[in-house]
């Protein structure tokens, strides 16, 4: 008896270490109180876009600015024009080596039927679990339908993978201009020391 309760507890200390180890994933990190700041390390993610591509933070090109626009849904007229009017003005970011993200609750298939009507030059990032949204703080309970979704928001991310800016909306209408994207773009260019 005693040698079966023995190797009962070898097992059960076989499968703890087993399931511990398994999967290569990084453990989220803890939240932080009002989500990550200015100055703060970016947080990681692993997200699918429209066409079922995994999108990560490493994705994003050497030495380029990572733009996230996180939006409430596809439903949202004030997200619709912000979109849009993204897409009008796309050329503009590579000059100052930054590309675009936007990021809602949506799940793939919905974000799938919004581009096809809209094209849009950037993916669409499905954060059905909040996870992303809740690492910024930017979650808005029953924000819609009673279900929780994100605020609006803009965030920019150095090629170092720090934050260097953080928009958060308090209205739906609430966010930055691509003007203002921009122009924040420029000054972060320009501080950024030119490699010789």
């Amino acid at each position: 008896m005693k040698w079966f309760r023995s190797l009962t507890l070898a097992i059960l200390w076989t499968m703890a270490l087993g399931l511990s180890s398994c999967g290569n994933e990084p453990q989220p990190a803890p939240l932080k109180p009002g989500g990550l700041q200015v100055g703060d390390s970016a947080a990681d993610f692993s997200l699918m876009d429209a066409s079922g591509h995994i999108r990560k933070l490493s994705d994003v090109q050497k030495d380029w600015y990572l733009v996230l626009v996180f939006y409430r849904g596809h439903w949202c007229g004030a997200c619709q024009n912000q979109l849009l009017n993204l897409k009008d003005d796309f050329a503009k970011f590579a000059p100052l080596h930054a590309t675009l993200a936007a990021v809602s609750v949506d799940s793939v298939e919905e974000s799938a039927d919004f581009n096809h009507n809209w094209n849009l030059p950037f993916p669409l990032l499905s954060d059905s679990h909040l996870s992303l949204i809740d690492s910024y703080g930017i979650r808005h309970p029953k924000g819609h339908e009673e279900k929780d979704i994100s605020r609006p928001c803009v965030v920019i991310i150095d090629p170092q993978k720090t934050i260097r800016y953080k928009f958060v909306g308090v209205l739906p209408t609430d966010r930055p201009s691509d003007n203002e994207i921009l122009f924040m773009l420029q000054k972060l260019e320009q501080e950024t020391p030119q490699k010789p």
